[in-house]
């Protein structure tokens, strides 16, 4: 496979990396607000400063360079290039984002950028965040005036990371700004991000750039450890919630066409869909779809409970990774597997199985493995050196997994491991790790690649000889 064929990179997003959250002109953004709530967030651990990706660019594009990586996803923060309501732009701002973007063309190096991806200014949040109807106005506002600003500097733009996820933790679960638990909620922000989303390619096609766009999903591909018609009625639903919902509109032009009358059966009113939203949906599809792929959905018909959802936000290993859907379908399991300390399964062949998913579906979009990756405690040894075997051995079965279905003819085009250097896990802190590249917070944030870094380097290297 040749180097130019395939696109081998790594990940990261701006609150999670950059820091300087109030410098360059930045203005506060809803993940600023909530880190430094103390009743939101009590352990008081924030991305003020994160891994300084903001002062330390130049340092981690050199690193991926050196690990024979040719391709950078990053995210751009809205409220560093837009820091107010006045929607002035911050030149600073800006010209930040250039230099990184400079960077990256002097080492050969293709940018991905995402638009969104979970932090917003406060002062949307304030009007009501995603949850305001004049949401999707405001975000291709914003979209515009970025391809306005970069143009065809950006070879592939995101419009927006995880809708599904993002809307989960946010107002289902309840653990991401703004906390709020409810079904409804859910259900309208979701649609509103959808639609943004659409708004945001319309302003991509008005003004024909040569870059592509698309959209990034986390993708659970879902399964069950039964066949039965109660099963497969379980697992057609957990598709539509996990997956259908995004990827249909986006790729399609349009919703299931099973969704609204399930929606209502649920007693979700539907009343925020407008006709016309449903047309700028079938006018503006994506060029390519990106797959954030780290395990599958394991579903079974629904028992019992309301409707939420279940994470293991300390890493004891305590609590399994769990979803209700009320008279839909919740979390089955399968104990043969392991698990890693955060109770998620580990299932390489996912990626396999989301591809020929995709495939069979939407046939030969191209799609980028957007993020994949390993969460562990890495620790220095006393060689000064992160022996992160579990890692390597992760990527290895995914990788041979991935390049198995493009062997079978899945347009997939690239690969992006999460994360490029150690972040800011969101909610997690930062012990829950999943750099190739080791960073010290407790010593000037001194980078040292792990031996992950050392192997994806040199698999990159072998598979351009190939």
């Amino acid at each position: 496979m040749k180097k130019e064929d395939f696109l081998w990179g790594s990940a990261t997003a701006a609150y999670q990396c950059e820091g300087a959250w109030n410098e360059g002109g930045k203005g506060e953004s809803n993940w600023d607000a909530f880190v430094h709530d103390p009743d939101k967030n009590p352990k008081g651990i924030t991305g003020d400063v994160a891994n300084d990706f903001y002062h330390r660019y130049k340092e981690d594009i050199e690193l991926l360079a050196k690990g024979n990586q040719n391709t950078f996803r990053f995210s751009l923060s809205w409220s560093r290039i837009i820091p107010s309501s006045n929607w002035q732009i911050n030149p600073q701002g800006v010209a930040f984002y250039r230099s990184v973007l400079e960077e990256c063309r002097k080492h050969g190096i293709a940018a991905n950028v995402t638009l969104l991806h979970y932090d917003i200014p406060q002062w949307i949040e304030a009007e009501g965040g995603y949850l305001n109807d004049q949401f999707p106005a405001y975000f291709a506002r914003y979209a515009g005036m970025v391809f306005d600003l970069f143009g065809d500097s950006i070879p592939y733009y995101v419009t927006i990371n995880e809708i599904t996820h993002n809307a989960n933790c946010a107002y289902l679960q309840g653990k991401y700004p703004p906390n709020h638990h409810s079904v409804q909620e859910l259900c309208h922000v979701g649609y509103n991000l959808v639609i943004a989303h659409a708004r945001a390619v319309a302003e991509f096609r008005k003004r024909k750039l040569n870059s592509k766009i698309g959209i990034v999903h986390t993708t659970n591909t879902v399964q069950t450890l039964l066949d039965t018609e109660e099963y497969r009625i379980a697992r057609h639903r957990g598709d539509l919630f996990k997956n259908l919902w995004v990827t249909d509109p986006a790729i399609l032009g349009h919703f299931p066409e099973d969704l609204p009358g399930l929606l209502e059966e649920a007693g979700i009113d539907l009343s925020f869909v407008k006709a016309e939203d449903l047309k700028l949906l079938s006018e503006n599809t994506i060029d390519f779809l990106g797959q954030n792929c780290y395990t599958r959905t394991l579903v079974k018909p629904y028992v019992s409970g309301e409707t939420n959802y279940y994470r293991d936000y300390e890493g004891k290993g305590e609590v399994l990774e769990r979803l209700v859907v009320k008279n839909w379908f919740e979390s089955d399991y399968d104990f043969s597997l392991p698990r890693d300390e955060w109770g998620r399964e580990i299932y390489h062949k996912t990626v396999y199985d989301m591809l020929k998913g995709i495939q069979k579906r939407y046939g030969d979009i191209p799609v980028f493995i957007t993020e994949n990756g390993c969460a562990l405690y890495d620790e220095v040894d006393e060689n000064g050196e992160i022996r992160d075997d579990k890692r390597i051995d992760f990527m290895k079965n995914v990788f041979h997994w991935m390049l198995k279905a493009r062997e079978e003819g899945c347009n997939v085009i690239g690969y992006y491991a999460w994360s490029n250097v150690d972040v800011y896990s969101w909610i997690n802190g930062y012990k829950k790790r999943y750099g190739l590249v080791y960073v010290d917070f407790d010593h000037d944030l001194k980078r040292i690649p792990k031996k992950s870094w050392f192997w994806y380097r040199d698999f990159i290297a072998h598979s351009d000889r190939d």
